[in-house]
C-alpha cells in the first residue's frame, strides 16, 4: 500500500528533529509541536541529567526548535513554515525575527542555571526550515538570507547577523523526505556546521 500525505510544517520539522536525534552531536533543547509539550527549554547538567531551564506563558511566542551543538558551542534558533515563500512573507519575517531575537536574549541571560551551566556563553545563529516539492533554487535561498539579515541588522539583534542556516525537507514522488542544507556563506564556521548537520 502506498501513502499520501500533504507536506505540513509539522511534518517538515519532524523529518530535522528524527535525524537530529540520530546525530551525536547535536541535540534538541526545545521544539514547539502542534500538540505536546511546548512549555519548557531542556538543557543537561555536569551529570547529564536532563531538567528545565525556562518555561513559556501560554500566550508567549515561541521559536519552532532550538538546537544545541556542545562542542562548537553553539546554539541555532529555527523558525519553521511548510514552505520557503511563507517564511519570506513580510509579517513573518518581522514576527521570525523578533521570536529569534527573543529568545537568543532569554537564553544568554540564563547564567545560574545547574542545567544550562556555560552555555550562556555560546554563539548564536537563526536557522530557517521550510518544505517543499520542488527543491529551491539557490537564487531563492539566497534572497531569504539576506531578507532576514536586514532584519535583523534592523532591530540590532544581538545574534551573529552574518550567519545562517536553512534546513530544506523536500518530499520526492515516493514520498520520502530528503534534507538539504543551505548557508549563506562559505565561512570555516559555517562549514563546520553544515558538516556537523549532515
Amino acid at each position: 500500500m502506498i501513502y499520501t500525505y500533504k507536506l505540513t510544517e509539522e511534518i517538515s520539522r519532524w523529518a530535522f528533529e528524527i535525524h537530529i536525534k540520530n546525530n551525536n552531536s547535536w541535540w534538541i533543547a526545545y521544539t514547539n509541536p502542534t500538540a505536546g509539550p511546548w512549555k519548557r527549554v531542556e538543557s543537561y547538567d555536569e551529570k547529564n541529567e536532563k531538567g528545565e531551564v525556562c518555561r513559556f506563558g501560554r500566550d508567549e511566542k515561541r521559536p519552532d526548535i532550538i538546537i544545541v551543538n556542545d562542542e562548537l558551542k553553539i546554539i541555532i534558533i529555527f523558525e519553521a513554515k511548510d514552505s520557503i515563500d511563507k517564511l519570506k512573507s513580510n509579517n513573518q519575517i518581522e514576527k521570525s525575527c523578533k521570536v529569534i531575537e527573543d529568545m537568543a536574549k532569554t537564553l544568554t541571560s540564563i547564567v545560574d542555571n545547574p542545567y544550562w551551566g556555560e552555555r550562556h556563553l555560546y554563539k548564536i545563529y537563526n536557522g530557517l526550515l521550510w518544505g517543499s516539492t520542488n527543491p529551491s533554487s539557490n537564487e531563492t535561498v539566497k534572497n531569504m538570507f539576506l531578507i532576514y539579515s536586514k532584519e535583523l541588522k534592523r532591530i540590532e539583534s544581538i545574534i551573529d547577523k552574518t550567519i545562517q542556516i536553512g534546513i530544506e525537507s523536500n518530499k520526492d514522488n515516493k514520498n520520502s523526505i530528503n534534507l538539504s542544507f543551505h548557508k549563506n556563506s562559505d565561512s570555516k564556521i559555517v562549514n563546520d556546521i553544515i558538516e556537523s548537520l549532515k
